[in-house]
């Protein structure tokens, strides 16, 4: 399970690029299998002030500083780049990198962001009908084809030389119905953020109903982890706040109402062993405090459990 697991950063919360250079590195080396960052041009936490490295940037490093692992976006909203420029820069990174580009894209979310670097927020209807259109142009683009396309939102009449080998491997995230359809008819993987089993099971049945046989399903989402339950619960205490818990346990039960992983390393290992039973086959861990390392060796030690 830990080839088939990512770390996923948030380097618009205040890392350096440096950092993120340093945590890929540290994921390569202890076996995971990918590592993806997120694509936001300001913290999403309402933070102000602080670094938010630019995501295509700081991937080039990441290809140039790394060997074996898998890297890319998760995801790049197609509201900030010309979709065909998007799937040119997706094939040179994997071209570079001898095939490890994996490409995510999504419909964008966060309105201030986009304001905020001049980029007009459309409503979501919109943002879908961008998402729809891009995927028409990238998808071929990224698997070698010439793409002639006119929409109401983008076009191209291009192909991207040299041909990628093999293809770029492309994710589509979200949990709007209308994205996993999209995520079903053209893509080779949906990831869904952080949501109870309920939930999930009603969107599955949404993506099989119309995707291919071997598509893939990932998880993204935060965790906790720790040694021991009095490890647990100091880490607790800190997200109980975040979360404006009136105690530890109320903290523990709003975060597994969300979908968030957490407990002792058995524990976890059993809860990523619940979410495989459901047909999960990949997880994205993300990483809310990057100055704790210790989590890779507590995760690595939970994911080796699992066959």
């Amino acid at each position: 399970m830990l080839e088939k697991s990512a770390i996923m950063l948030e380097p618009q919360e205040g890392m350096s690029a440096k950092q993120v250079v340093e945590w890929a590195k540290i994921a390569e080396n202890a076996g995971f299998g990918r590592i993806f960052r997120s694509d936001h041009l300001l913290p999403t936490s309402g933070r102000r002030g602080i670094p938010s490295p630019e995501c295509w940037t700081t991937l080039g490093l990441v290809a140039a500083t790394t060997q074996r692992i898998e890297f890319g976006p998760l995801v790049s909203p197609v509201g900030f780049r010309n979709p065909a420029l998007l799937a040119n820069m997706a094939c040179t990174l994997h071209s570079f990198s001898n095939g490890r580009l994996v490409l995510g894209v999504g419909a964008g979310w966060y309105r201030d962001e986009y304001l905020a670097y001049g980029f007009h927020f459309p409503s979501t209807k919109t943002r879908l009908e961008q998402l729809d259109e891009a995927l028409r142009i990238i998808r071929p683009l990224i698997k070698g084809e010439r793409v002639d396309f006119d929409g109401k939102h983008f076009s191209a009449h291009t192909q991207v030389l040299p041909k990628p080998e093999k293809g770029v491997h492309l994710i589509v995230g979200g949990s709007n119905p209308q994205v996993v359809e999209l995520a079903a008819q053209h893509c080779d993987e949906w990831n869904f953020f952080a949501m109870n089993i309920e939930k999930f099971k009603e969107l599955k049945r949404v993506f099989l109903s119309k995707a291919k046989s071997d598509a893939v399903i990932s998880r993204m989402g935060p965790f906790l982890i720790a040694e021991d339950e009095q490890a647990l619960k100091q880490k607790l205490a800190r997200f109980s706040q975040r979360f404006r818990a009136s105690s530890i346990e109320n903290a523990k039960e709003e975060l597994k109402k969300r979908g968030v992983l957490l407990g002792s390393v058995d524990e976890f290992a059993k809860q990523i062993e619940e979410w495989t039973a459901q047909g999960v086959e990949r997880f994205m861990f993300q990483i809310l405090e990057p100055q704790d390392k210790s989590v890779v060796g507590l995760l690595c030690s939970a994911l080796k459990q699992i066959a």
